[in-house]
């Protein structure tokens, strides 16, 4: 079931499936020289706006902050040590001389420019930085968004499932926050993806997955998108929600 996009033409008639790709050629148009991880690592520990935790693998994510131990590390020590790192306003590093100069017109800018020209539209589509310590994890858990992920330094194993919509049907998909792994899933169930630093995969909205580094700190950058149209059509899990939302004004979701 592994597959591989390599042109519009293609990406369009999978981007709304539930179905995780890789993506290459045409449709990953930037190239980015990213800083060397103990760089990325140092300066983002000691933003306000970083979200560090432990990374343990478990059955769902695990959200307790860390960040005051982990900001007293050596760097040496820290990038080798037992945490997850996420940093979603990539904006405050933007600029020259700083952390991701260049990173908006190298990336940012020709990706928008691709996807626009191919017939999509957005509401929401921004960068995240997220690093893994050896051996961490992002455990099971669903994304409202589209994601484009990026491998930049080290080796992940992103870890989707064959038929998504089998363990995570619509009333999971609307109420996804502290979603715990299903106990029976088991290896014959996962559709896994070694992501070796320049691999690009596409992660499909709302359907679960989980992270795995290797024994290397690893670090991706993943593109968010929220309200993507192709000729103004959502995919069909992000329409269920908004149709839901106007069958049930008065109720709310729950949603990470």
């Amino acid at each position: 079931m592994h597959r591989t996009v390599d042109s519009w033409e293609r990406f369009r008639s999978e981007w709304d499936g539930v179905i995780n790709f890789l993506m290459k050629g045409e449709t990953v148009p930037f190239h980015y020289r990213m800083p060397p991880i103990e760089r990325i690592v140092e300066e983002l520990r000691h933003h306000p706006d970083s979200r560090i935790t432990p990374g343990t693998k478990g059955n769902k994510l695990d959200l307790t902050d860390i960040s005051e131990s982990f900001r007293k590390m050596p760097i040496e020590e820290a990038v080798d040590s037992a945490f997850a790192l996420a940093h979603f306003k990539l904006p405050a590093f933007y600029g020259s001389g700083k952390l991701l100069d260049g990173f908006e017109e190298q990336v940012l800018q020709p990706w928008q420019r691709a996807l626009r020209e191919a017939g999509f539209t957005w509401e929401r589509c921004y960068p995240i930085l997220f690093i893994s310590g050896p051996g961490r994890t992002t455990n099971y858990h669903l994304d409202y968004s589209h994601v484009l992920a990026w491998q930049v330094h080290g080796t992940k194993t992103f870890v989707g499932l064959k038929d998504p919509d089998r363990w995570a049907p619509l009333a999971v998909r609307l109420h996804c926050k502290g979603t715990e792994r299903p106990a029976d899933i088991g290896p014959e169930d996962e559709l896994a993806y070694v992501m070796t630093p320049g691999t690009v995969l596409w992660n499909t909205f709302l359907t679960p997955h989980w992270v795995e580094a290797s024994d290397r700190a690893a670090c991706s950058v993943n593109i968010s998108h929220g309200g993507l149209r192709y000729k103004g059509r959502l995919c069909l899990h992000e329409q269920e929600v908004v149709d839901w939302q106007l069958a049930n004004p008065d109720k709310q979701r729950i949603l990470f």
